[in-house]
């Protein structure tokens, strides 16, 4: 008796999980599915799009311009970072603090080392940036890890990770 109940709750548990996997995953089809990419050279290209457009839009030193790259719920965790931001309007609110506190003309240069299509219209990359003054020193530097979520055929930035080295 004991086993057939135990059985019985194991089969339960089990069809809750499918349950919930399965509404999970068309909830993500259906809201990120039809933005997937086509394959390997498809990804590649879109992401050496979107860094050039971030890298031109940082050294151009405008906060909306840069923020609007970056998924509404999008959140930024960094090296030195004493929490992560979340949400555009919290990261364009740092890019201005910072744009403001660096007028000393620093510009951005990075380098895309992998990407990878996860599906459902993600994408993963990483690679390393650096910083440089107006002489061309460069005064920081490090690597980055980001996911990006592909809208209507263009890149954005949905959860962005870097480092200092």
């Amino acid at each position: 008796m004991m086993f057939k109940s135990i059985k019985s709750s194991i089969s339960r548990m089990c069809l809750s999980l499918i349950m919930v996997f399965s509404v999970s995953g068309i909830a993500l089809a259906e809201h990120h599915g039809a933005h997937a990419t086509n394959g390997k050279n498809d990804v590649m290209t879109l992401m050496l799009k979107y860094d050039a457009k971030f890298v031109a839009t940082f050294n151009r030193g405008d906060a909306k311009e840069i923020s609007d790259l970056y998924t509404e719920d999008a959140i930024q965790s960094g090296s030195g970072m004493v929490k992560p931001l979340s949400g555009r309007a919290a990261i364009k609110a740092d890019l201005d603090k910072f744009l403001e506190e660096s007028k000393a003309g620093y510009t951005l240069s990075t380098e895309v080392l992998t990407v990878h299509d996860l599906g459902n219209g993600y994408i993963t990359a990483n690679g390393h940036w650096e910083m440089h003054d107006k002489e061309g020193t460069r005064i920081r530097g490090g690597l980055w890890s980001n996911v990006f979520r592909v809208v209507d055929g263009d890149m954005l930035m949905f959860r962005e990770s870097t480092n200092l080295n």
